[in-house]
């Protein structure tokens, strides 16, 4: 049996990990990734299905999409948008990085 401590571990891991690779991917693939995504993206929902799926999609792919939009509204150039959005995932991963480093060593401090 797995500890709590390497529990929530893993389960922030998996998160980080999947925004990550999501953002990641949409550096090489872009607008079609991103309009898979928002395929996936109910507008407006009313029911509690449709509000769980919108919440499951950004909860786990949500910030890549979000980002890649802001750096792409604009009337700049190709090369400079994805220059853009590379510097912000660069960012996004350090973030991530010290983030989880932080939440492991306040849970072997805690638990």
């Amino acid at each position: 049996m797995h500890s709590p401590k390497e529990l929530i571990e893993a389960v922030v891991l998996i998160l980080l990990v999947s925004q990550n690779a999501y953002a990641f991917t949409l550096i090489i693939m872009g607008n079609i990734l991103l309009e898979y995504y928002e395929w996936g993206i109910f507008e407006d929902p009313e029911h509690w299905v449709t509000k769980t799926t919108n919440f499951i999609l950004r909860f786990l792919f949500g910030i890549g999409p979000y980002f890649y939009k802001k750096t792409h509204n604009g009337k700049r150039s190709w090369l400079t948008r994805k220059l853009q959005y590379i510097g912000w995932y660069l960012l996004f991963s350090i973030i991530c990085i010290l983030f989880y480093s932080i939440l492991s060593s306040v849970l072997r401090l805690y638990i």
